[in-house]
């Protein structure tokens, strides 16, 4: 049975929200059990890794929102459809990071302050069990995540698929830091990394802002991009010359604005499926999220 552009699409749009509520819900568990874990324990590290889960888990949801929208075809209100919602998605998700980074450095610091007047508590060996859980659980995920968003071209997908791989190193260093707590006596440790995975989600945050706003301000894709497009529209017969390409990301795909030279002596019709035969070969390259102007003039030499 063949499939259409459109059904490819849809099948796309239907895959990429599979993969985002999959990271919901394991992330969602994931929060809920190093959380409470995290407090019985008295661990502040599990706590913040936690936290980390959390917020990965509103970053799916908002993932799933922005693809229901972003996956609507255009209208009368948005003539250039509605691929920028993938990229306010993962701005609101930056901010998000950033926000919560301000409960993270308290809390850790408050930590830190207790060990300086040996007032710490140390956790308990069972947090080490659940950052290993953590570990186990988390590697599976990122990696279905990042597959799902290299193959769809999401650029939020691929942000929790970081996330998550962010969140084993994360997970590693709180088992560390518990059973340096609980046999050598460092209780500085705990507190010590949660400040660590602050200062990680303020990385995190300031890198995934400045990509959304890329997006938002439609920054052009990469000049080696651009040349493979260039050198797929000269390859198609009829093309005498490329003279324009201008590419830019929206949302999941790109936008192309190219300009092309044909045999003057060509009708109208003859240079339209020459345009039509750029298109089809440029979208196989890009995905079926590109969208593709082609301009066709005579070629003058």
């Amino acid at each position: 049975m063949l499939h259409t552009s459109g059904d490819t699409a849809h099948d796309c749009a239907a895959c990429e929200i599979t993969a985002s509520w999959a990271g919901v819900y394991a992330n969602l568990a994931l929060a809920l059990f190093k959380g409470a874990l995290g407090l019985l324990s008295g661990s502040k590290a599990l706590i913040g890794d936690g936290l980390f889960s959390f917020k990965d888990c509103i970053a799916s949801l908002v993932v799933v929102i922005g693809v229901r929208v972003s996956g609507k075809p255009a209208d009368e209100q948005h003539p250039y459809g509605h691929g920028k919602i993938e990229y306010v998605a993962l701005f609101l998700i930056s901010v998000g990071l950033l926000v919560s980074t301000l409960f993270l450095l308290v809390y850790s610091a408050k930590g830190l302050w207790s060990c300086y007047n040996g007032t710490a508590s140390i956790p308990r060996v069972v947090a080490f069990w659940g950052a290993l859980i953590s570990v186990v659980a988390n590697y599976p995920l990122s990696r279905y995540l990042g597959c799902a968003g290299e193959r769809m071209q999401s650029p939020a997908l691929l942000a929790n698929a970081r996330h998550n791989r962010s969140n084993i190193v994360l997970s590693i260093m709180v088992g560390v830091a518990v059973l340096g707590a609980h046999y050598l006596d460092f209780t500085f440790l705990d507190p010590l990394v949660a400040l660590i995975e602050a200062i990680l989600l303020v990385r995190m945050g300031i890198e995934m802002l400045g990509d959304s706003l890329g997006g938002l301000f439609d920054s052009a894709v990469p000049a080696e991009s651009v040349e493979r497009i260039e050198m797929v529209a000269r390859l198609v017969p009829g093309v005498r010359k490329v003279t324009r390409v201008v590419a830019r990301n929206l949302g999941q795909g790109v936008w192309v604005d190219m300009t092309i030279k044909v045999d003057a002596d060509l009708n109208h019709q003859q240079g339209y499926l020459i345009g039509q035969h750029v298109t089809e070969s440029i979208q196989a390259l890009l995905g079926s999220y590109t969208t593709i102007n082609v301009l066709v003039e005579p070629y003058l030499p």
